[in-house]
């Protein structure tokens, strides 16, 4: 718990350095809105107990926001309904995991993040770490989330969604899954909550370099932003910004 509570600290710290405009007032014009979502995964995004959004990705926004000078409205949304507001254009922008899906209704700024996916199983697993080797076995997995093609469509796994990766790993220590597949940021955030190392399961790469991309739908209302919130991504890209934000322990072990 005290993890949790350092890493929430961090966030809102990070939140609070933003400057003014970043959270604004109601009376700057929609047209200078940074309109953005969020999706409901920890530790990507979760609201506050006093209802203001934090984690990972509200830190990015609010850091895009400061850089282009604009005045950011976050909202933080269980996945699916990020998804089917994000297509008909309820706000601009966004960041998710490249999914062919989205292509049919989205366009890349740029790409955010770099992730590795990871199939981790309990440290006395002595299989392959393979979707193939699994292939039977119960695996978690946070809802919405998409882990590539080749576990998108395979059927001879049993999947469990579950709502996030805390969850997945109480199942997998309570034998109630047999592995679990996740980012190495996800999994990385997880074990700190929790005090655990990574030692404590068995993990191996799925796939590597799983990218995320800030997404403008191609409803937005404020398109004409796009060049100005792009060149802030650049920036933070730049600064390292982007490379600490989204920094991961469990990647640099699995190199």
């Amino acid at each position: 718990m005290m993890v949790i509570m350092a890493f929430r600290f961090i966030c809102a710290l990070l939140l609070a350095l933003c400057t003014p405009t970043a959270f604004g007032d109601d009376q700057t014009p929609e047209a200078e809105k940074l309109l953005f979502m969020t999706a409901d995964v920890w530790p990507w995004g979760y609201l506050e107990d006093n209802g203001a959004p934090a984690g990972l990705l509200s830190v990015l926004a609010e850091r895009l926001a400061q850089e282009a000078d604009l005045q950011l409205d976050n909202r933080v949304l269980p996945h699916q309904r990020l998804l089917s507001k994000f297509k008909h254009g309820e706000a601009d922008y966004t960041v998710l995991f490249e999914n062919p899906y989205l292509d049919e209704f989205a366009d890349s700024l740029g790409v955010v993040l770099s992730s590795d996916i990871l199939l981790v199983t309990d440290k006395d697993y002595s299989g392959k770490l393979t979707l193939a080797a699994l292939q039977g076995k119960r695996v978690g997995y946070i809802s919405g989330t998409y882990y590539g093609e080749a576990f998108e469509q395979n059927d001879s796994l049993t999947k469990i969604p579950v709502y996030n990766l805390d969850q997945a790993i109480e199942m997998l220590q309570l034998d109630r899954l047999d592995a679990l597949i996740s980012s190495d940021i996800v999994f990385h955030h997880s074990l700190k909550a929790r005090e655990l190392q990574p030692d404590v399961f068995r993990y191996a790469v799925h796939t590597r370099g799983h990218a995320a991309h800030l997404y403008i739908s191609r409803q937005a209302s404020n398109r004409q932003l796009a060049p100005r919130i792009q060149a802030a991504l650049a920036q933070l890209d730049k600064s390292g910004e982007l490379r600490r934000l989204f920094h991961s322990e469990v990647r640099s072990s699995t190199h």
